[in-house]
């Protein structure tokens, strides 16, 4: 017998000749934490849970602006491993059906075009009180959008967002009526009859005689292994392009290297000294100072400024880097900081260009606050990233930095958001999966030693950075709100590095043993 709680689900086995019948999914008392009453202690505004997938990552990263402010728990899951009960990102269980009661709306994004609504998903919301908010969707009924949920276009869904958060009393009608509706028309009691019968009709079906074919014997199970790490399949896998890409990128830096040896040495006098400029108030108290560095960003540079202004972190400065910039990003920087009199702010303007990582170094070593958040000149902050991730650290004093989900825009608008899973060491052997826009404690920033100046880790520095994190010992924290902007170019750093991987894997791994399982560790990471 074949039951399916989707109706989109059983005519496609209908469809394939498999006779299956519809259970439609309705009220558990298990699943309730809610009861039906409304009382107004739902601190999160909005929750999202869900494998992640682009088209979901999209929709999110659409949303972004018009969460600014609001308390929101995106929790996004691979959805390329199991998960396990007790695990941070994936909730189950009570811990889900708590999760949603703490929760105004949950929006529902389809993971592909074919638009079925996700029972399961929207049942537990309900009972719970959670007003789901979904893009168009097939195989509704007997739910009746406006009435026991919100449907809307996937291009509509942040206007819905941002509508219902701005109408409580409509949150709660839709509410209300959703609960009712499910608990007193759609019992499960009466809804699993279809299941009851099958089971029966199965129970009573004499086994075919004369057809019982005797099944050999089982072999044992094999035992479950992990898939490769990075490092092992690039070595199992290189090839003679593999050695050229290889050599390409070292001719590259070499390049790189080389034009800044070249530029000290057309000068007949010795290379100017590093100079400082003070800006705004100089006797504001400082708890975080946020590290921006400069390198031939004069379009963009402003944004990022203006995004630190906006914030509505009061103890906060700005810590600016200029790498010896050969365009206007150092006039556009002075520029920008006169428009913000408050701001206290400095700028370290380099006389010698030495890349990236010795500039965000030398910021953090101008850095007055004990909390230091890193941000590229192409990059920007939403207003409330200060202050969630440092009450985040506050509330985690064994947390040696906090992070953000980040949404990826480029010109055309929000494409994607990345840097969603929470913090697991021994997933850096996969890759890295958190971007260098963090939060950082400046002691342990400076216990690791700061930002490698390994040249095989151009475009790297940050991977390098939490490997010796995990090392160590020092762990971190997702926030799970997007709080921050990266800008997508036709050209990038990465760009360089991703010419070949193996290097800076070589130089990792180097570096880092844990990365290669069964090796042994000089830290805390086994």
């Amino acid at each position: 017998a074949v039951i399916d709680i989707n109706p989109l689900g059983v005519l496609e086995l209908r469809k394939r000749g498999i006779r299956a019948t519809l259970m439609q999914l309705g009220y558990v008392p298990a699943w309730d934490t809610w009861g039906g009453t409304d009382r107004a202690d739902r601190p999160i505004d909005v929750t999202f849970m869900g494998g992640h997938t682009p088209r979901r990552g999209q929709a999110l990263a659409a949303c972004a602006h018009f969460l600014v402010g609001k308390h929101t728990e995106l929790r996004l899951v691979e959805t390329v491993r199991p998960h396990l009960k007790d695990s941070t990102a994936f909730l189950s269980g009570e811990r889900r059906w708590e999760a949603l009661r703490a929760a105004k709306l949950i929006v529902n994004v389809h993971r592909s075009e074919l638009g079925y609504l996700e029972w399961l998903r929207v049942v537990d919301a309900m009972l719970n009180g959670c007003v789901v908010v979904t893009e168009h969707s097939l195989g509704f009924t007997p739910l009746v959008p406006g009435e026991h949920f919100v449907s809307v276009g996937y291009d509509r869904l942040p206007v819905a967002v941002d509508a219902l958060l701005c109408d409580p009393g409509r949150l709660s009608e839709i509410r209300t009526s959703a609960y009712r509706f499910l608990r007193d028309e759609l019992p499960l009691a009466q809804t699993v009859t279809p299941l009851v019968e099958a089971i029966g009709e199965v129970a009573a079906t004499p086994p075919a005689v004369g057809l019982m074919i005797p099944s050999p014997v089982s072999p044992r199970p094999r035992t479950p292994t992990l898939p490769a790490t990075e490092y092992e399949r690039l070595c199992a896998h290189r090839s003679d392009l593999d050695i050229v890409r290889l050599a390409l990128k070292d001719l590259l830096l070499g390049q790189l290297a080389m034009r800044r040896q070249l530029t000290e040495l057309s000068s007949p006098e010795a290379p100017p000294e590093d100079t400082i400029e003070h800006f705004g108030p100089r006797d504001k108290l400082v708890r975080v100072s946020v590290l921006l560095t400069v390198y031939n960003y004069a379009g963009v540079v402003a944004r990022a400024i203006e995004s630190v202004a906006a914030t509505d972190f009061d103890s906060y400065e700005l810590v600016i880097v200029d790498d010896r910039s050969s365009d206007d990003s150092l006039a556009v920087v002075r520029a920008e900081l006169q428009r913000y009199p408050w701001m206290a702010a400095t700028i370290v303007a380099r006389g010698q260009n030495r890349g990236l990582p010795a500039a965000r170094n030398c910021a953090a070593e101008h850095a007055r606050g004990d909390l230091v958040f890193i941000l590229d000149a192409d990059n920007q902050i939403y207003p409330h990233a200060l202050a969630r991730l440092a009450a985040t650290l506050d509330a985690a004093p064994s947390a040696s930095f906090a992070y953000g989900i980040i949404e990826r825009f480029d010109p055309t608008g929000p494409k994607d958001v990345f840097s969603w899973q929470a913090w697991d060491p021994l997933r850096l052997r996969y890759g890295n999966y958190i971007d260098a826009m963090a939060m950082i404690r400046r002691t342990a920033l400076l216990e690791v030693g700061g930002y490698s100046q390994d040249r095989r880790l151009f475009g790297w520095e940050d991977f390098d950075l939490w490997c010796a994190f995990a090392e160590r010992g020092l762990g971190g924290i997702l926030v799970p709100e997007i709080l921050s902007r990266y800008r997508t170019g036709t050209y990038s750093m990465l760009s360089t590095t991703d010419v070949d991987t193996f290097a800076a894997w070589s130089a990792l791994v180097e570096r880092h043993q844990f990365l290669i399982p069964d090796q042994p560790t000089r830290g805390a990471v086994a």
